[in-house]
Formats: C-alpha cells, sequence, structure tokens
C-alpha cells in the first residue's frame, strides 16, 4: 500500500504554492487516499488558510511509498535521487523547474525519473520540450469557489498583491494618480502577507484589481479576483495568456507600468459608468473563473493520481462517475 506525502517547506507564512500543495492533500484525503503534508527539516504549518489536510513532521519513506517535491527545492530533489522511493516533482512557478530544479533532476537515474504535475498547460509543454521522456500531468490551480466570490458593499478601490513585484506596484500607482488625475483619489489596499479569508473578503469588496503577475504558470490571484466580480487589469505574467481576454479585463504588456497605469483607468472608467458594458466585463471574469474551478481541480486531481498510485486509496467511494472505469481497473 502506497502513502503519498507532499514535501511542504514554510517558514510559517502563505505562497499560492503552498496553499496547493495543502489543497491537494485536504482533497486526496476526502477522496480517499492516504495523503499528507510532510514538513520539510525545520518548517512550520503555514498560517493564514483554513483547511482539513493532515501536517505531520519528517518521516522515515518506504520503496511503496510516493513523495511529491516542488521543482525549487534544490536539496530535496537531489536527495531524492539516490533513495528508494517514487518521486512525483509539482511545478507551480512558470521558470523554476529551469532555473532552480533542473541540475538536480538531472541526476535521477533514468529508469526511475519522476513524474511530474503541473498546474497549467503552457508550464506542461515546456517540461516536455527539457525533458520529452517525462510523464507530465496537468492538474489545474484553481480559484476556490467556495470562498472567492461577489460579496456586498463594494467600494472604489484597487485591491493589489505586491508580492512579486513590489517596484512595479509603487510605480504604477504613481503613473496612475498622475497621468489620470480623475482618479487620483482612488484608493489602494495592498494585501502583503494577508491570509486566504482577508484576500477573499477584499476581492469581494473591491471595485478594482491591478494584476501583478510574473514568470507564472497561471496566475491564480488574477482567477481569484475575477470569480470575486472586481474587474482586473494589468499584467497577465505569461500564465495568465491561458485565460486572459478583451473580455475579462484590461491587460498590459508585462513590464510596461505606464501601459497598466493606462489599462488600470479604462477599468475605474468602467466601474464609474457603470452600465452594460461593466456588468458584462464582470461576467466574462466569472466565467473564465468557472474554468478555473474547485470542480475541475478536483476531477482532474482523482484522475490523475488514480492513474499514479490507485493503490493509495484506501476507501473507494466517493468516487466521480468518469473515473469509475479507472477505479475498477
Amino acid at each position: 500500500m502506497s502513502r503519498i506525502s507532499y514535501l511542504l517547506l514554510s517558514n510559517g507564512g502563505l505562497t499560492g504554492g503552498q496553499k496547493m500543495i495543502i489543497r491537494h492533500v485536504e482533497t486526496l484525503c476526502e477522496l480517499g487516499f492516504d495523503a499528507t503534508c510532510m514538513l520539510g527539516v525545520g518548517s512550520r504549518p503555514p498560517s493564514g488558510i483554513d483547511h482539513s489536510a493532515p501536517i505531520i513532521g519528517p518521516r522515515g519513506l518506504s520503496e511503496d511509498d510516493i513523495v511529491v517535491i516542488c521543482d525549487d527545492a534544490v536539496d530535496a530533489l537531489r536527495l531524492s535521487a539516490g533513495r528508494a522511493e517514487r518521486v512525483v516533482v509539482f511545478s507551480q512557478g512558470g521558470y523554476s523547474l529551469a532555473a532552480l530544479g533542473a541540475d538536480a533532476l538531472d541526476t535521477h537515474p533514468a529508469a526511475r525519473f519522476p513524474v511530474f504535475i503541473t498546474v497549467g498547460e503552457i508550464t506542461a509543454a515546456r517540461i516536455r520540450r527539457m525533458y520529452p521522456q517525462a510523464q507530465v500531468e496537468v492538474v489545474p490551480c484553481f480559484a476556490d469557489e467556495r470562498i472567492f466570490k461577489p460579496g456586498d458593499g463594494r467600494r472604489l478601490v484597487v485591491a493589489h498583491t505586491p508580492r512579486k513585484r513590489p517596484f512595479e506596484a509603487l510605480a504604477i500607482k504613481s503613473l496612475f494618480r498622475r497621468i489620470h488625475k480623475r482618479h487620483a483619489e482612488i484608493g489602494w489596499i495592498a494585501l502583503a502577507g494577508a491570509g486566504e479569508v482577508d484576500v477573499a473578503r477584499a476581492f469581494a469588496t473591491s471595485a478594482l484589481y491591478l494584476g501583478l503577475n510574473r514568470l507564472e504558470s497561471v496566475g491564480m490571484s488574477t482567477l481569484e479576483a475575477m470569480a470575486s466580480g472586481s474587474v482586473c487589469a494589468g499584467f497577465l505574467g505569461g500564465g495568465g495568456e491561458q485565460y486572459g481576454s478583451d473580455a475579462n479585463g484590461f491587460w498590459a504588456t508585462d513590464d510596461d507600468c505606464e501601459a497598466a497605469a493606462d489599462a488600470l483607468a479604462r477599468a475605474a472608467d468602467m466601474v464609474i459608468s457603470g452600465g452594460p458594458a461593466l456588468a458584462d466585463m464582470r461576467e466574462a471574469g466569472r466565467i473564465t473563473a468557472e474554468r478555473w474551478s474547485y470542480e475541475r481541480f478536483k476531477l482532474r486531481l482523482e484522475e490523475t493520481w488514480m492513474r499514479l498510485a490507485p493503490d493509495a486509496r484506501l476507501r473507494r467511494a466517493p468516487v466521480s462517475p468518469d473515473v469509475l472505469d479507472l477505479d475498477q481497473g
């Protein structure tokens, strides 16, 4: 019987990647799999997220076990090359595999080369180019409709998450206020270090969202803002090209802060004007986020792990109708 252990490296804060690890394990457990988050040495459980995923300390692994390691966990990837347990590489960053994990992965023997799980098709295609021999599974990240939804009392403010682009955030804010003086009094909310519930509340009550995506596989925060009814503008960060369109936001070429300020101004004009155009854009955002929903993620996760480790499933129900044939095979 296999056990699935997702390696969780954290200093106690919460990133989008750590959140997705926790949601994978939580959902696998709900589906009946033997899955845990296994803290790395010196790591602490992330705060700022409500979940039911089991989190344990480091433990011994057998050759029947599967350890899931993020593609930027260089030391763990290198150590796992000489160990007995099976390895799955979880790739969530647009270029983190190429920049950080690839050299360590190259030490893995060809006969036991890891399987990849990634969160979007753009990154999957890149991995296949780098490692044509590898099995690559896509389990999409998601804008959790259980948490991110429109709220009451929406205010004319710009919510943004500046962690990946703090300099650009300052530049865009300055340009926006000075070039588009009609919007100089619009407030700004920086969601730095906020927990998931606080982020969801801010998105639900903010009329505008400035996307500061950078080198993304997908760009989950923008999808969460769309699900919450914010009008989005800014950068797609590469991965956002999988869902960004003229119908669901005002997008600028990455790194062009002046164009991003102009895009945000057009978004603000639409919000202030209201009417059918605003309703249509919010509806387009909702439909976009729905394509990246928790329910779709859950189905794909179940399908994937029924291929990778059906023997890790401790109980046989509930099983989604779409994977009944896998479950019985």
